[in-house]
């Protein structure tokens, strides 16, 4: 019943007003590379617009849309579909991860592992993660299903297991390269738990992990050499340097100020009850959780800014285990079902509260402003990848040409397209002197300016 009740309220929430908010730049950038007509090209069209990254989302949805089409409603679909289904393997998941610790009943552990997929479903950072046409849907469900095989291969062996553990550790990966700080954390589980065992199912499991890597070896080069271009030239930027109490801080800006402290006294409650019983599961949880937001912390200060939510998204879903374990480990049964209740009415509070706000249309008020004052125009947008959402909305017909800014493309446009700060994005200096040459201002509206010669 509590499986069925997270699939229902967890589609309810990735589902509702899908359509409404127009397409973001983002998620332009795949659309951009998924419509290719050749698979090809769809790879060749992702390290354009999505550097850094693998091409395994594109791909699946460019055979989405030619499957169901390419509207913003129906790829968005895509996205909640592979949502609903990632709520399932939370489940499956969680489940081997208290099968670790073994001796315990599995009614017991059903009750726990759906009770964590009830809190993650209507959780804010996987709702709001997974009605986006990106590539995260796709990274969560692929991170759950590796999860549940790598765990299932350390406690029970058996060479398919060991296969899927590494197929899925190779497309968490080529979903997003952020799946290597949950894989770093898991392969460094397997070696510390190795110490005392006297069978191998902790090296076959590190073995799979790293079988995965290498199936990626032949794909990877490119994509780092474009990552690390597009590093140095700010792509990250954006990204503010950590205060230090930004691990912690982490959990609570993902499931918001009301859920947050809830969760967080079911999860320490959880470990302290739990912890004679379910030490093996409790530590695997711990690792999973702080790992990953440990690695991008120490990059951050190190390296460069990474410390965002969706960096390491699969890291809430043991903190919600951990709560889910704090409610298993409430005696009453009035009183665990009261627990369960108010942690997902808080988390679904906030997924609601996102849900409500009025969608933005600047993008569509500004092209309708365009439409009306210029039958034909050349278009510069800064920061360039927004070029993409004008690709999406405005008319096939040639009349209206958007292209990425550059100092060439300043020269040669009718219009300048400034959205999302971009005076202060790399190359601001470029786009305030490319600005004096359009003092008329054609349309402004929260993030979006169009000036016009």
């Amino acid at each position: 019943m509590l499986l069925a009740a997270a699939i229902v309220l967890g589609g309810a929430l990735r589902c509702y007003r899908l359509g409404a908010p127009e397409l973001t730049p983002d998620e332009a950038a795949s659309w951009a590379a998924a419509a290719a007509p050749t698979l090809a090209d769809v790879v060749r069209r992702q390290a354009i617009f999505n550097p850094g990254k693998l091409a395994a989302y594109e791909l699946l949805l460019h055979g989405w849309i030619r499957l169901a089409g390419s509207g913003v409603l129906t790829m968005r679909l895509m996205s909640a579909i592979l949502g609903v289904i990632a709520i399932a393997l939370i489940f499956r998941a969680s489940r081997e991860v208290l099968a670790l610790a073994g001796g315990q009943e599995a009614a017991a552990m059903d009750y726990t592992a759906a009770a964590t997929a009830l809190i993650a479903g209507a959780s804010l950072i996987t709702v709001r993660y997974t009605r986006e046409a990106r590539m995260y849907p796709l990274l969560m469900a692929a991170a759950m299903a590796q999860t549940a095989f790598l765990l299932r291969a350390r406690r029970r062996g058996g060479m398919a297991n060991y296969v899927w553990a590494a197929i899925l550790t190779a497309l968490s990966i080529a979903a997003n390269f952020s799946a290597v700080f949950l894989v770093g954390a898991q392969a460094l589980w397997l070696l510390l738990t190795r110490a005392g065992r006297r069978d191998d199912n902790g090296l076959k499991p590190l073995a799979a992990i790293i079988a995965g890597g290498v199936l990626l070896l032949p794909a990877v080069g490119g994509a780092f050499l474009n990552s690390t271009n597009a590093v140095r030239a700010g792509a990250l930027e954006w990204i503010s340097p950590p205060a230090w109490w930004r691990p912690i801080s982490f959990f609570n800006r993902g499931t918001g100020t009301a859920a947050f402290p809830v969760l967080l006294v079911l999860a320490i409650w959880g470990a302290i009850a739990q912890w004679p019983r379910m030490r093996e599961a409790i530590v695997f949880a711990l690792f999973w959780m702080f790992l990953p937001v440990l690695m991008l912390f120490a990059i951050s200060i190190a390296y460069t800014p990474l410390l965002v939510e969706r960096y390491a998204l699969s890291s809430f879903i043991p903190f919600f285990l951990l709560a889910a374990m704090g409610i298993g480990g409430i005696r009453s049964r009035g009183w665990r079902a009261g627990a369960l209740a108010l942690a997902v009415a808080v988390s679904t509070a906030h997924a609601a509260a996102f849900l409500a706000k009025p969608p933005s249309r600047q993008w569509t008020h500004a092209i309708a402003a365009i439409k009306r004052a210029a039958p034909a125009a050349r278009i510069s947008v800064a920061p360039p990848h927004g070029a993409n959402v004008l690709l999406y909305y405005l008319p096939a017909d040639g009349k209206y040409l958007p292209a990425a800014f550059t100092p060439k493309s300043c020269a040669e446009s009718d219009l300048l397209w400034l959205w999302d700060h971009a005076l202060a994005e790399p190359g601001g200096a470029q786009v305030a002197r490319c600005r004096a040459s359009f003092p008329h201002r054609l349309f402004e509206e929260k993030d979006v300016t169009v000036l016009a010669r």
